[in-house]
């Protein structure tokens, strides 16, 4: 049942939809509340992008759990005393969780995770603190939320989801070291200083000259930093296997980057963690890239136990999250048409259909060097979400893809992305791929001319994909239909 739930353990929670009008969402606000119970608008993630769409309060595309906040930040409750929370969960009867099992053996995973870059001057970048992940957010500076266990396995899989990627990327930089002292007995040479008193009773009172008890300053990354970091990275491997059961499937990406991340930390201790060692660890300089992936580490330490029997639990609190529906439908249909038939900008094919690489833009304007007052108003790339390419002909046919009801259509907006699409693209046909709704199966609707003054021909494609089950009906249209 959406709408108010009954109250549990001083909090009172509203369940809704994404993208659904909140009704009776006022009703435990407290009056004095009301007015700065904080709206903003569909993109905002405080209170889950809660905002006024023809004078109604509605949802956004993300989905999560939250504390419900005024305008000031603060934390919402009713009369009773009780804490508001609002869930949102997705409107098209599809798990989080589903989506993630679906795309974690995408080759383009670990990239979906990273921070879009906004133009074709800037390098893929790695993901450099949690909040620039546009799939995920985190609040990581509110405390913790004490959940039911369904809610609390959805939190932990994106965590520890979102902790391998991090820990892959920092993986491929240098790991955090320091110099510390050492001391050892030393054969045939001489190491920093040598420790007179313990040189004379571990070598000279026996008659061991060849030898030299020393102490000297050595560099190594076996420092808690990095013990930290194993610790998570362990408690992770294990709640991957429990969940997915992926283990010895070289093939999937959870396993590629647990595997990846553990040759990396060969060389560090394994020690017992708990969250509070992390508390005093501090990241400047050059490794300030640690932040992120520590703050990570210590929600997976202190949601995730395992048992002196194996035994995989949760804590129940968790960190409050949202995710954009948006950006992992988008992803979705990625990884969906690579599954079916098409093939990845990775795969060096002589034949085919070949989708462009994730977040491949194209400049609008072309730099021409002997322009003296050259305009700029409408400057910078566009970045159409699928560019699929016919290997043997070279056309190239574009899709759009939108986490909306299809039946509220009418987008100027997006009518005018698809032209700029197929003019820019040179692409005779272009499309929309959203979810279906109530239907079952995937829809494909009747392809449409373009009313275009061009003389070639360019089409109009429409599809619903289905999330809940994705046959290949929509990916084999895509490869039959779009190159003619």
């Amino acid at each position: 049942m959406y709408g108010w739930q009954e109250a549990r353990d001083g909090k009172r929670m509203y369940l809704v939809k994404d993208n659904s009008e909140m009704a009776g969402f006022g009703e435990y606000i407290q009056e004095k509340d009301r007015e700065s119970l904080f709206k903003g608008n569909e993109d905002s993630k405080r209170n889950l992008g809660v905002h006024f769409f023809q004078r109604k309060l509605y949802s956004s595309n993300y989905v999560g759990i939250c504390r419900i906040k005024d305008i000031n930040n603060d934390d919402l409750y009713d009369v009773e005393g009780n804490e508001l929370i609002l869930k949102v969960v997705p409107r098209f009867n599809v798990g989080i969780v589903e989506l993630l099992n679906y795309i974690r053996e995408d080759d383009e995973f670990d990239r979906y995770l990273a921070p879009q870059t906004t133009s074709n001057s800037q390098k893929d970048k790695e993901i450099e603190a949690v909040d620039k992940n546009e799939i995920f957010y985190f609040f990581e500076n509110e405390k913790l939320l004490k959940v039911e266990d369904g809610i609390s396995k959805e939190n932990s899989i994106i965590t520890v989801t979102v902790f391998l990627s991090l820990l892959k990327s920092l993986c491929k930089k240098p790991l955090m070291g320091r110099m510390i002292k050492d001391e050892a007995n030393l054969t045939g040479k001489v190491k920093g200083k040598i420790v007179i008193e313990k040189n004379i009773r571990s070598n000279t009172m026996r008659g061991r000259n060849d030898r030299f008890y020393c102490r000297y300053l050595q560099y190594t990354d076996n420092i808690l930093e990095n013990q930290v970091l194993k610790a998570a990275l362990k408690k992770s491997k294990k709640y991957i296997l429990d969940c997915f059961g992926v283990k010895g499937r070289s093939d999937n990406n959870y396993a590629s980057m647990i595997s990846y991340c553990s040759k990396m930390f060969r060389g560090v201790d394994d020690i017992k963690c708990s969250p509070s060692d992390c508390k005093e660890l501090r990241f400047t300089g050059c490794y300030t890239y640690y932040k992120p992936v520590i703050t990570l580490a210590q929600m997976i330490l202190k949601d995730i136990s395992i048992e002196s029997n194996g035994e995989v639990t949760t804590s129940g609190y968790i960190v409050p999250y949202a995710i954009s529906m948006e950006k992992l439908f988008e992803v979705y249909v990625r990884a969906y048409l690579k599954k079916n038939g098409v093939k990845s900008y990775k795969e060096k094919a002589i034949e085919g259909i070949q989708i462009e690489k994730f977040d491949s833009k194209t400049d609008v304007l072309v730099e021409e060097s002997d322009l003296s007052n050259p305009g700029k108003y409408i400057n910078g790339p566009i970045k159409p979400d699928i560019i699929l390419t016919d290997i043997s002909t070279e056309k190239t046919a574009v899709f759009d893809v939108k986490y909306k009801n299809y039946k509220k259509g009418d987008s100027r907006n997006d009518r005018l992305q698809l032209l700029a699409y197929s003019m820019m693209m040179n692409a005779d046909n272009v499309g929309l791929i959203l979810p279906t709704l109530d239907e079952e199966v995937p829809v494909i609707f009747d392809a449409r001319k373009i009313n275009s003054s061009e003389k070639r021909l360019v089409k109009y494609h429409q599809l619903l994909l289905n999330m809940k089950k994705a046959d290949n009906t929509v990916a084999e249209y895509i490869k039959n239909n779009s190159f003619t």
